[in-house]
């Protein structure tokens, strides 16, 4: 069964477990019961005019918003669906083609239970990239030019968990949600571009009518010397930091083989 993805050939989506999200639920899965209520509440969310991911609501109008989903028992449908999405996908200036992966969690999680689970989702993608590391991109995530990388591609990474209280827009229902935003959606809202200055002026003004709480410290521009993208990935619902460093383990190994993942990661997967 093809679906109909604005800017996208006929392409059989459903078969790789992609499921655009469209104005209603009658072309969407009843089952997972889960997975239909997720939906539920993330159309809920991006059909509000208010609702801060400027990017993401756009993707929703333009039909370009692809869903799908997995268990942390087994996220190979998801290494599978974002692979698919990535390479049946166009990156092109104002496109908005966006993945949202829910990833089903148990009630009672807390904010670090999810905090766990979306690092290890990222580390289990790297793990199983089908693909180089791209070379325009550093390898380092304490490089401010550093971007997580899968399949040949940079995007920007959103997790989003419904211990977000204060942060209400990155609460998106009761299960982890993780969503993926190719660098391409930026092209024409670039930091410092008169595009781009208007878009984050409409956000931050977005963000203070919709959270309870100021933008996280760590949040900014990508490019900006101060700025580190994985801090901005999965924030606290405070101010604070959850991890002095990056949590990935990044397979960039030195000429002589060691791992050049820094102490304070490795321990964190010791735990």
């Amino acid at each position: 069964m093809t679906a109909n993805v604005t800017g996208v050939p006929p392409v059989d989506f459903a078969a790789h477990r992609i499921i655009p999200l469209g104005p209603d639920a009658a072309s969407e899965p009843a089952d997972p019961k889960w997975f239909a209520a997720s939906l539920r509440t993330l159309r809920d969310n991006v059909r509000q005019r208010e609702y801060p991911c400027h990017l993401g609501r756009q993707a929703f109008q333009r039909g370009q918003l692809l869903t799908t989903y997995a268990t942390m028992d087994d996220l190979h449908p998801l290494a599978h669906a974002l692979a698919f999405f990535l390479d049946n996908t166009p990156r092109s200036r104002g496109g908005r083609h966006l993945l949202c992966a829910f990833i089903r969690s148990a009630v009672g999680s807390t904010h670090l239970d999810h905090d766990r689970r979306f690092w290890r989702v990222l580390q289990y993608l790297h793990d199983q990239d089908p693909k180089p590391w791209p070379g325009a991109f550093p390898t380092s995530p304490h490089d401010p030019a550093w971007e997580f990388c899968f399949n040949g591609e940079a995007m920007f990474v959103f997790g989003a968990a419904s211990t977000h209280v204060l942060r209400a827009s990155r609460n998106l229902g009761d299960h982890l949600t993780v969503l993926f935003q190719p660098r391409s959606v930026f092209l024409d809202n670039a930091g410092g571009t008169p595009a781009g200055i208007v878009a984050r002026s409409r956000i931050r003004d977005r963000l203070d009518a919709w959270d309870l709480a100021a933008p996280h410290p760590s949040m900014g521009d990508y490019g900006d010397p101060s700025n580190f993208e994985w801090r901005q990935y999965f924030i606290p619902d405070d101010d604070s930091d959850l991890h002095p460093v990056c949590p990935l383990r990044l397979h960039t190994p030195t000429a002589n083989g060691q791992d050049r993942a820094p102490a304070a990661a490795r321990s964190y997967w010791r735990r």
